[in-house]
């Protein structure tokens, strides 16, 4: 994220737009300045909230070693144990279509082989008129994508972030 702001804050030095670089980062952004998701997930009454188990701290980079076969494990017969349920669940799973990470394609390909029937075509989605990405609505399930999204859309995307989750929320 930090290299991102640091070649579009150039950008933006060298050909400034009306918009600038808003929806990218927030209004007030210091790369490498803060870590808010870790401050606010050791909050005591946030470790209360979640039921943490004493002692815990959360850092971004966890030293946590999972065992290979749960890296590897498919997640197929865990969605369809979920969607075939009764469970009336409404699951969304969105991807920024920049994360090098979890490509996605490779999500996309997963959820068009649940084998759901298609409730909405594909569709941009968007934020103050602007494309933020596109969704396509399943029996029981969504897939979104982010537009200019990482691995980890709040820290890249935050502004569509919050609106994508807002509009989960919301029914969508």
């Amino acid at each position: 994220r930090d290299e991102r702001y640091a070649l579009m804050s150039m950008v933006e030095k060298a050909h400034p737009r009306p918009k600038s670089i808003r929806g990218y980062f927030p209004k007030e952004y210091v790369p490498c300045s803060e870590n808010w998701a870790g401050t606010y997930l050791n909050r005591p009454d946030v470790q209360a909230a979640l039921h943490v188990m004493p002692g815990i701290t959360w850092a971004l980079c966890s030293p946590i070693d999972y065992p290979q076969a749960d890296v590897v494990a498919p997640m197929m017969p865990l969605y369809h144990f979920l969607l075939e349920g009764s469970y009336n669940l409404k699951i969304m799973v969105y991807s920024g279509d920049d994360d090098s990470v979890c490509a996605t394609l490779g999500t996309q390909q997963f959820i068009w082989d649940l084998g759901r029937s298609v409730t909405q075509p594909w569709a941009a989605w968007k934020v103050d008129n602007q494309i933020a990405g596109y969704t396509v609505g399943f029996d029981g399930i969504r897939f979104t994508t982010v537009h200019g999204a990482g691995h980890m859309v709040p820290a890249t995307r935050p502004e569509q972030a919050l609106a994508l989750f807002t509009k989960y929320l919301e029914g969508w």
